[in-house]
């Protein structure tokens, strides 16, 4: 059965092109930085969480059932905006965000809490994914970079930020007011979005593949389900083992299914691309890197030094500074020279980072640790945006939707793994005992070692970095794009279009 093929309307430059396509990236900004914040600033809550309902098993849920529904929404969310356009993508996207934060504020126990941050779950993983598409389709080769360090800014920011707001409304309202914030801006959102983001992008009404929906979704919640619970409960444990087994062959037999099916829910041949497959090795490790900065550094604030949540947001805010002032530098230099020089001084300022603080002492001054991760900041808005870039630059067109879900997909997964694993070798390293009566010298070397093993880490993304795309292949992929744009622009869109595939150009100039 052959896909049928949409053209929908164009954003002519010269006509108002111009103007439309900053109004749309502040809307899929706006509700970026929302289902982002929300990731973040849940975390601060579950303490509270725990006494409100009186236990401490099942509240890790809050979590992981949430980033388990994300991955899951990712993985269709190429299809979904290839279905139904970008537009109703987001749209809907955010109704169910916003739905699921209402449903979370009011819910009067913790297995409906659960099943709410499914809900909302469900609506971040499309909604992230899609934005990215939307924003690649709206700017040209030439500008990608320059359009996606805008929108890093609200991807990479906002984890940075929530402590600050979390810590805060914590302390003085309570933790239902975490997802409570999330309801004005979704019901601005919403209408703003139907209002002013046109119905753009590529379209392809092919068929659903259910069985790789149920392969990816069971073999994928499965997976970060069991690394979750391998960071806290430990890697022996049988049922474990069981569960990351699981879910292990359920993705091994998601992939075999996709390399068969004629109309896969995800294009796993993206990943032969070595340009594209590179960038998500440079994402991930870079990821990992981001997250053992914002889960350690709380923690070992908190629970050795006895630091309030409000004041554990202030030392991580300068590193949402950082990242905030070079997110757009970063990816006007991956438009002008490419991912290898960016990623790689990005990478060497995060690695400098994290050498004083795989050094810090029991007495270390928060001044000192905040300007660390301002430092590391820097590096992280510099590195982050240019692997995606150069990695979608080095897909076809019609493929970005499923390039930016398999993208989004990787940087979770990696960043999950790496989390738990992380969590796994501190959970060994430990002091045993009551941290209050340990010794704090010995306490401190245990996030030291997390931290310098996440300095190896950067090492090795340094090495990477290398084999990133220069200046010549950059600018050669961006021709290529530009090329294949300019001759999908002149194809019809008559049913005989089918067999050569037609794409909408959006952003070009004139």
């Amino acid at each position: 059965m052959s896909s049928e093929l949409e053209q929908p309307e164009a954003v002519e430059a010269g006509s108002g092109g111009d103007s439309y396509r900053w109004w749309a990236m502040g809307v899929v900004l706006f509700g970026t930085f929302m289902v982002v914040l929300d990731t973040t600033v849940v975390n601060l809550g579950l303490p509270s969480l725990q006494r409100d309902f009186d236990t401490i098993d099942g509240v890790e849920w809050v979590v992981t059932a949430y980033l388990a529904a994300v991955g899951v929404a990712q993985m269709a969310s190429g299809w979904t905006a290839d279905r139904f356009g970008r537009k109703r993508a987001l749209v809907w996207a955010l109704v169910l965000f916003t739905v699921g934060s209402i449903l979370c504020a009011v819910s009067p126990t913790l297995e409906l809490l659960v099943a709410a941050r499914i809900i909302q779950g469900v609506g971040g993983g499309i909604l992230m994914p899609v934005a990215m598409a939307l924003i690649y389709e709206l700017f040209g080769p030439e500008e990608r970079g320059r359009a996606m360090g805008l929108f890093g800014i609200a991807v990479m920011a906002a984890p940075a930020i929530g402590p600050v707001l979390g810590g805060g409304l914590v302390e003085s309202v309570g933790w239902r007011w975490l997802f409570l914030i999330n309801v004005p801006i979704g019901i601005v959102g919403v209408p703003l979005a139907m209002k002013v983001l046109r119905d753009t992008g590529f379209r392809d009404v092919r068929p659903f593949d259910r069985v790789g929906l149920a392969l990816s979704g069971v073999g994928l919640a499965l997976l970060m389900i069991g690394l979750s619970l391998g960071g806290t409960r430990g890697w022996t444990q049988p049922v474990v083992l069981v569960i990351v087994g699981a879910g292990v062959c359920g993705l091994a037999l998601f992939t075999r299914h996709a390399l068969r099916h004629p109309h896969p829910l995800v294009e796993m041949r993206i990943l032969a691309n070595p340009v594209f497959a590179i960038g998500m090795v440079s994402l991930g490790l870079l990821a990992i890197a981001q997250y053992s900065r914002l889960v350690y550094i709380p923690l070992e604030l908190g629970s050795m030094r006895g630091v309030s949540e409000l004041h554990i947001g202030l030392v991580m805010l300068p590193s949402a500074l950082g990242i905030a002032m070079m997110m757009p530098v970063g990816g006007r230099l991956a438009d002008r020279v490419g991912a290898r020089i960016p990623v790689a001084v990005g990478v060497a300022l995060m690695a400098i980072s994290f050498w004083p603080l795989a050094h810090l002492a029991p007495d270390t001054p928060l001044v000192a640790i905040a300007a660390y991760l301002f430092l590391g900041g820097l590096g992280s808005g510099l590195a982050m945006m240019a692997p995606n870039i150069v990695a979608l630059n080095a897909v076809k067109t019609i493929q970005v939707s499923q390039a930016s879900g398999l993208s989004s997909v990787s940087r979770q997964v990696s960043a999950a793994i790496g989390t738990a694993v992380l969590a796994s070798i501190y959970a060994t390293i430990r002091p045993a005992g009551d941290p209050g009566s340990v010794s704090q010298d010995i306490a401190v070397g245990s996030y030291n070692t997390v931290f310098g093993i996440t300095f190896g880490l950067l090492l090795v993304a340094l090495v990477v970095a290398r084999f990133l795309p220069g200046k010549a292949v950059a600018k050669q992929l961006q021709q290529d794009r530009r090329e294949e744009m300019e001759a999908l622009a002149g194809q019809p869109t008559t049913e005989e279009a089918v067999e050569v595939e037609s794409a909408l150009t959006v952003g070009m100039e004139a």
